[in-house]
């Protein structure tokens, strides 16, 4: 499959709806546009969707792509050069952009200029002009002339100022060029030498850094608005450009967009003329005054909107009223739909449709690896083994390994030992605090996990939140648990293996009378009897089952058969069913149906426990069962039937 499949399938709403109104200039006119951030996880796609934008935008939009992480610690003047260099290419259906002001900038700021406070007082000077350029000839020249001694210009500059001034008239230009090599020495070098230039020439004091951005970035918008709204202006110019910025979550991104918006307020210019779009892959809390991060309970009176789905982005497009100054899409993770189509794309042998959105719920990097793991393979794919698969025919790691270690690629080793214990848990109560005494025991941290890998888990975008009786309770993503879980069931260690985790957990909660969440513990360990005991209750009495009973029981029986498993391959899951019921005893009339359906349950909540999906019609007998107890809350039992006789 392509690698892109996944990860563009959830990101559909923003990749056409919102990227045409975000480039298009209706009237020729400019608008005011909100800085669009893509948020998500490691393999949520959201560098693919910055390809499928450039390449949507290749005929008629210029664009510059910049990744914060290639090359790494690049100043915020130097990627902006690069940008400029970018912006400034040939694009069919498009003028040629100019950016005379930021090259004359550059010139001087990258230069060493004998008179480096005059040439910075003129260069300031001239930047307050709103005229064209060329119209201000001889202290343009004036300002090469200074910039050139004692040593002459870099050998960049007049390969650089061809690129950067191309769009001005042809006279004025060959004027400037001409007066450029006057003092260059030497052969013109590459133009992209020059961000280079600018990134040496703002290691300077922190003012005089800033110095240099704010100069540079108020040069680039007004070159922008001259190319936009001059006299030159015609029906061609009917798309602004667009910037595409990965991975900004980095301290050179995060420096890039701070000065970007404080040059936009800076600027007298009404509106924008360039699109900017970027990714992050953690929080900002720049946004914190405006957004709500995924993973947090709403709060308050009136709760900060959660960052918008591509659905939202696509419909919000539609509309185009109200940005706010940042605009935050957040996909999460691919319907069940969505990743069907992907599934069938794909067409793998021996895998069942439904088995990769129900293990991954739909992560777009869980479900590449998903669908790439078993083409790889030589033989036919085992779907009950998929996790423990060679990631690849040369190396030892699983595929859960490889997941995992995309996942978690920036917490250190130690930490995600931490995770896998913790995640035995329904939720993150169990998150350890490093500077509690005894790390080994549970619920020792804060109530919501709020140490340093909480935040972790926070700020990357890895914590979700799952519809409960008392609110939503926050709990980790589904498909980083399921690999967290997995690493847990292999764990040698026996003070620290599957049942020593899941045995002190359950203490933990019966000590504390939660004796619904111990027996979830109880049925980790494979231990039927106790979770059957704990729910014969109503069934074991003549007397009627209403519905309050029923329902209260209902939320009981989903709860504990939620409980992850580590039960062996080596049988079938209806004879894994017959086997964790035997030797428990009857429940009143109903004989075994009770613990039937627990074991049934339990397996099939496990994707691959019952990746055929054969133990339906055993759960909707044992229900059917149950169902034929007297009293109104029955009717609940018998609707659960239905759902799975349907």
């Amino acid at each position: 499959m392509s690698g892109d499949d996944s990860a563009l399938a959830g990101f559909r709403g923003v990749t056409t709806g919102l990227v045409d109104e975000l480039v298009k200039r209706p009237g020729g006119r400019a608008r005011t546009l909100p800085l669009v951030v893509a948020l998500g996880s490691r393999g949520t796609g959201k560098t693919a969707l910055l390809r499928s934008v450039r390449d949507r935008c290749a005929d008629g939009v210029p664009l510059a792509l910049l990744d914060f992480e290639d090359p790494a610690g690049v100043r915020p003047a130097a990627a902006l050069a690069g940008i400029a260099l970018d912006l400034g290419r040939d694009v069919p259906g498009a003028d040629r952009i100019a950016f005379p002001r930021l090259w004359l900038c550059a010139l001087v700021l990258a230069g060493d200029p004998g008179d480096r406070d005059g040439a910075l007082a003129e260069l300031r000077d001239l930047m307050s002009e709103d005229h064209p350029l060329e119209r201000h000839r001889p202290r343009v020249l004036e300002l090469v002339r200074l910039v050139g001694e004692p040593d002459g210009l870099p050998g960049w500059a007049p390969s650089a100022t061809g690129v950067l001034l191309h769009g001005l008239d042809w006279f004025s230009r060959r004027r400037l060029l001409r007066a450029v090599r006057q003092v260059t020495p030497g052969a013109p070098r590459d133009p992209r030498d020059l961000p280079a230039a600018l990134d040496r020439a703002g290691r300077g004091s922190p003012a005089d850094r800033r110095a240099v951005d704010d100069t540079l970035f108020d040069a680039f918008l007004a070159d922008l608005h001259r190319h936009f709204t001059g006299r030159a202006d015609h029906p061609r110019r009917s798309a602004r450009c667009a910037v595409l910025l990965d991975n900004v979550h980095t301290g050179e991104g995060k420096a890039f967009l701070t000065s970007y918006l404080a040059a936009r307020e800076r600027s007298a210019a009404v509106g924008d003329h360039v699109a900017v779009i970027a990714t992050s892959r953690t929080w900002n809390t720049d946004w914190d005054d405006t957004w709500r991060r995924p993973g947090t309970p709403a709060g308050g009176t009136a709760p900060l909107p959660l960052p918008r789905t591509p659905e939202d982005a696509e419909r919000d497009a539609r509309s185009a009223t109200g940005w706010r100054p940042w605009y935050l899409v957040h996909p999460g993770h691919l319907n069940a739909a969505d990743t069907e189509d992907v599934v069938v794309r794909a067409a793998v042998p021996g895998l069942p449709r439904s088995l990769p959105h129900r293990l991954t719920r739909g992560h777009p990097g869980g479900l590449r690896i998903v669908l790439d793991v078993p083409a790889r393979q030589a033989g036919p794919v085992v779907p009950r083994r998929l996790l423990s698969a060679r990631a690849s025919p040369t190396g030892n790691a699983s595929l859960a390994d490889e997941a995992l270690a995309q996942l978690l690629r920036d917490l250190p080793a130690e930490r995600v030992d931490d995770l896998v214990t913790a995640s035995a848990g329904r939720g993150v109560e169990f998150l350890p605090d490093p500077t509690a005494p005894d790390q080994t025991a549970p619920g020792t941290g804060p109530p919501d996990g709020g140490d340093e890998l909480h935040a972790f888990l926070l700020d990357h975008f890895l914590l979700t939140l799952e519809p409960d009786e008392n609110g939503p309770r926050v709990v980790l993503d589904p498909w980083l648990r399921t690999l967290l879980l997995h690493r847990l069931a292999h764990r040698e260690d026996p003070a620290r293996g599957w049942d020593a985790v899941h045995r002190r957990y359950r203490d933990h909660h019966e000590a504390r009378g939660r004796t619904t969440e111990a027996r979830y513990h109880d049925l980790a360990l494979g231990d039927v009897r106790s979770v059957v005991a704990h729910l014969a209750g109503p069934f074991t009495s003549d007397g009627p089952l209403d519905q309050p009973t029923a329902r209260g029981w209902l939320r009981e029986l989903d709860l504990i058969t939620g409980a992850p498993n580590r039960l062996p391959r080596d049988h079938d899951p209806l004879t894994q069913v017959e086997l964790l019921a035997e030797g428990v005893p009857p429940t009143g009339p109903h004989g075994a149906a009770l613990a039937r359906l627990v074991a049934a349950l339990w397996i099939a909540g496990d994707p691959l426990g019952d990746p055929e999906d054969t133990l339906r019609g055993r759960v909707e007998h044992a229900y059917s069962r149950l169902s034929q107890h007297s009293g109104q809350g029955s009717i609940l039992l018998y609707d659960r039937v239905e759902r799975y006789r349907a």
